[in-house]
């Protein structure tokens, strides 16, 4: 029998599917052990789980029977080698027949990335679980008998193990060198009339994002994490744009530093962990949510126009607090928290959602041509 285990000693039994999940003689060796969250999508199970955001992280889809269209290799959101991000995946129920003669299988693709799932969990429990409790550390194991000793030696190990706000998880899904416009698997003829040149920062970008900029005839040059305010102007780039990724925004203080010295200087535009590291520049706060949005239909409000339109969404942290000098551009329309900003003194604008979706609605790309008008 495979086990899903909360920090909490809440369990749930199940099935593993794609990689063998391992015993609890294999726990130190933490390959299904994170931060489990759970994801409101209905669709879209190949971008989320190879999303960089989801690093060290457990997905639980609340939609209850995942895989029925299967998985198509090359349309994976991450750029670098790694195919998935999600540390393991739970669902209540997933698709075991045939799919196209062009895909494989959400069995056949976690087994090749040594990915473990478990199915046959009631993921609604769950999710209100978390809802009420907040975010947990969890892991699956395999387990032919689950009794107080064995739950006691899974907990005390969940219970040691790093939260995600004290790891800096960008480390493991950015690029390590400079990248003059990445090549992903789609046509770029725009780019050879191209007008704009942005400078575009790697936290754990999705491959969504680039997609969105060249076909609006955005060139790209994409840095690490560690980029200094000098590479920027030495460019003579037309933005900076700061993408998403995961952890806690207040692990990348180097960025933080560094948009903090280029304010003013070139327009800053920011997407999901760049919007909470602009928040951080310009002196405000964030926050960790108590069980974040993850989904492709989170709505928001405009503020300046009033309009509300459905989101895709994957944060944990939230700007808490804003200095003054700061318009409020969106506000989530659920539970009202800061969904995005512009600094109009600087010429920087940010979101907490996706415009780019991948998967989700597209309502949003509009932000796109704002990010790029601002940048004249």
């Amino acid at each position: 029998m495979t086990y899903l285990i909360l920090e909490d000693a809440t369990y749930y039994s199940g099935f593993s599917f794609g990689a063998h999940a391992p015993t609890i003689e294999q726990l130190k060796e933490n390959k299904t052990t994170g931060e489990l969250i759970f994801n409101t999508s209905m669709v879209g199970y190949q971008e989320i789980i190879s999303d960089p955001s989801y690093e060290g992280q457990i997905v639980s889809f609340t939609y209850p029977h995942i895989g029925n269209y299967g998985i198509k290799i090359g349309e994976e959101e991450n750029i670098l080698d790694k195919n998935i991000h999600a540390k393991a995946i739970v669902v209540k129920e997933y698709y075991q027949g045939s799919v196209a003669s062009d895909r494989i299988t959400l069995q056949q693709y976690l087994q090749d990335n040594n990915i473990v799932g478990i199915s046959g969990v009631n993921t609604r429990d769950l999710t209100l679980h978390l809802r009420d409790n907040g975010f947990k550390r969890a892991t699956i194991i395999e387990c032919e008998k689950l009794g107080k000793a064995e739950l006691d030696t899974v907990v005390s190990h969940l219970l040691a193990f790093p939260f995600i706000s004290s790891l800096n998880p960008v480390e493991n899904v950015s690029t390590k060198e400079i990248i003059e416009n990445p090549k992903i698997n789609t046509p770029v003829q725009k780019l050879y009339d191209s007008k704009k040149h942005f400078a575009l920062v790697d936290f754990g970008i999705k491959k969504s994002i680039i997609k969105c900029l060249y076909k609006r005839g955005v060139q790209i040059t994409l840095f690490p994490p560690s980029f200094t305010p000098d590479e920027i102007l030495k460019g003579n780039y037309d933005a900076l744009f700061l993408s998403n990724g995961p952890g806690d925004p207040e692990v990348q203080t180097m960025a933080i530093e560094s948009v903090k010295r280029l304010m003013g200087k070139l327009p800053i535009l920011g997407i999901c962990l760049g919007h909470q590291i602009i928040t951080l520049a310009i002196g405000g706060t964030t926050k960790k949510m108590a069980f974040g949005h993850h989904g492709a239909n989170q709505p928001v409000t405009n503020l300046e126009t009033k309009k509300t339109f459905v989101t895709s969404q994957n944060h944990s942290f939230v700007s808490s607090s804003l200095p003054e000098g700061t318009n409020i551009w969106f506000i989530n329309s659920n539970d009202m928290s800061i969904e995005g900003i512009k600094v109009p003194k600087y010429k920087m604008m940010s979101v907490q959602f996706h415009p780019e979706a991948g998967p989700g609605p597209r309502e949003g790309e509009s932000i796109f041509d704002e990010f790029i008008k601002g940048a004249n």
